[in-house]
C-alpha cells in the first residue's frame, strides 16, 4: 500500500505543478496581450439616467464613459440609486451620443471623452513618421498659447487608446501649450504589431521619440511627457533612451508603472492569483524561448523597467497617484519618489481604481498639473 500511496503524491505533485505552470503563462499572456474589456450589462435608461449590474467598477464614485454599440459614448455621472436586491445600481447620465436605449451590453471605462471633439477646441489628425509605418496624432493647440514653444505630449497607457490619455488635455491647455495626444505600436490605432503584443515600454518608446520629433519640427523647444499607466515607463524610458532627450523639461505620470514585477505582482493578488503564478509570469517573460512564445520579439528586462533606485531619474518629475490602485500600488510610487527626492513631487488623490484620479476628482488632477509647471 505505501507505494500507492507514493505514487498518488507524486501524482498530485505533477499535476500542482502543471496547474500552477499552466496559471503562470495565462496570466504572463494576459500582461503582454492587454486587450480583453469585461462587459456590463444595461438594465434599463431614461433620458437622464441608466441602470447596470453593480460591481466594483459601476459602483465607483466620479464620473465615467460607457461605450455601447457600434461607437455610442456616454458620460456617467453620480450614483442615485440601488437596487441590492436585483444587483444593480442606477447613475445620472451627463451626456449620451448615440441610441443607448437599444443597448444591453456596454464597457465602463475611465474615458470620459469619445473623442477629441469632446474637449470643444478645435484640433486636428496628424500622421507622425514612424519606423516601419505611421501613428496618428491628435495636435490640440491651446486657445491663449502662453507657452508656445512648449508643448505636452500625452502618452496612454496599457490595453487603451489615445483617447484615454485626453483627460490630462485641460490641465496642460490651461497652462497654454500645445497638447500632441498620440498613439505608438500594437495599441490598435498605429502600426501593427503581431497579436498587438505590449513590450511593456520596451520598444514602444521609439515611436513616442518620434513623435517628440515633430514636435521639435513644427516649433518645440521644450516637451513635458505627461505619461499614463504604461505612459509612464514610456516617458522614463524616453528621459534615458530618446534622441531627443535635450528637450524634455518635465514628466507628469498618472498612476506610472516604474516597476513591473511590482504591478504583475499586484494584479495577480488583486485576481486572487497566488503571489507564486506571479513569480512564473516574471520569469516567463523575462525567458527568451518562453517570451518568444508569448508573441514578444524579445525577453522583457525588468531590471531596466523598474525606477526605484536612485541615480536614473534626470528630470524634475510629477506623480499622481491614489491608494485605490490595484494594479499599480501606490507603494510603488512612494519608492520611487523616496529614490528621487529632489526630483519627485508626489501628489496622493481621493482613492481611485487605477488611471481614475481624474474621473474622480478632476479639479484636484487638474491644479495638482498647474501648481507644478506654475509653482506660486
Amino acid at each position: 500500500m505505501g507505494w500507492i500511496i507514493i505514487a498518488v503524491i507524486v501524482a498530485a505533485c505533477a499535476v500542482s505543478v502543471w496547474v500552477a505552470h499552466r496559471a503562470g503563462l495565462r496570466l504572463a499572456h494576459r500582461v503582454v496581450h492587454p486587450r480583453y474589456r469585461p462587459a456590463t450589462r444595461i438594465r434599463a435608461c431614461t433620458a437622464s439616467s441608466v441602470t447596470l449590474d453593480a460591481d466594483r467598477r459601476t459602483l465607483h464614485r466620479g464620473q465615467f464613459g460607457l461605450w455601447f454599440g457600434a461607437e455610442g459614448h456616454a458620460v456617467v455621472g453620480p450614483i442615485r440609486g440601488r437596487d441590492h436586491a436585483a444587483g444593480t445600481v442606477t447613475r445620472e447620465l451627463l451626456h449620451v451620443s448615440g441610441d443607448l436605449a437599444d443597448a444591453e451590453l456596454g464597457y465602463w471605462t475611465g474615458q470620459l471623452h469619445a473623442g477629441p471633439e469632446a474637449l470643444r477646441r478645435p484640433f486636428r489628425e496628424v500622421e507622425v513618421a514612424v519606423a516601419g509605418g505611421t501613428a496618428p496624432a491628435w495636435l490640440i493647440p491651446p486657445e491663449r498659447a502662453r507657452r508656445p514653444a512648449t508643448w505636452a505630449i500625452h502618452i496612454h497607457g496599457w490595453g487603451t487608446t489615445r483617447i484615454t490619455a485626453l483627460r490630462s488635455v485641460p490641465a496642460t491647455e490651461a497652462l497654454g501649450m500645445t497638447s500632441l495626444v498620440v498613439s505608438f505600436r500594437g495599441d490598435g490605432e498605429a502600426r501593427e504589431v503581431a497579436g498587438g503584443v505590449s513590450t511593456l515600454g520596451m520598444t514602444e518608446w521609439e515611436d513616442v521619440d518620434a513623435a517628440i520629433g515633430y514636435a521639435r519640427d513644427h516649433g518645440a523647444e521644450r516637451v513635458v511627457l505627461v505619461g499614463w499607466s504604461l505612459g509612464g515607463t514610456i516617458a522614463l524610458r524616453l528621459c534615458e533612451r530618446s534622441a531627443h532627450r535635450n528637450l524634455i523639461e518635465r514628466l507628469i505620470l498618472i498612476g506610472p508603472v516604474t516597476d513591473w514585477r511590482t504591478a504583475i505582482r499586484s494584479t495577480a493578488a488583486d485576481r486572487g492569483v497566488p503571489w507564486w503564478t506571479a513569480a512564473l509570469a516574471i520569469r516567463t517573460l523575462a525567458d527568451r524561448r518562453a517570451s518568444a512564445r508569448m508573441g514578444l520579439p524579445g525577453p522583457i528586462d525588468f531590471d531596466r523597467l523598474s525606477w526605484g533606485r536612485p541615480g536614473r531619474l534626470t528630470v524634475p518629475t510629477l506623480v499622481i497617484h491614489s491608494d485605490g490602485d490595484r494594479q499599480v500600488p501606490l507603494a510603488s510610487s512612494v519608492l520611487f519618489a523616496m529614490a528621487n527626492p529632489d526630483l519627485v513631487r508626489l501628489v496622493e488623490l481621493s482613492p481611485a481604481e487605477h488611471g481614475w484620479e481624474y474621473n474622480v476628482d478632476p479639479a484636484a488632477f487638474n491644479r495638482a498639473i498647474i501648481e507644478f509647471v506654475e509653482p506660486g
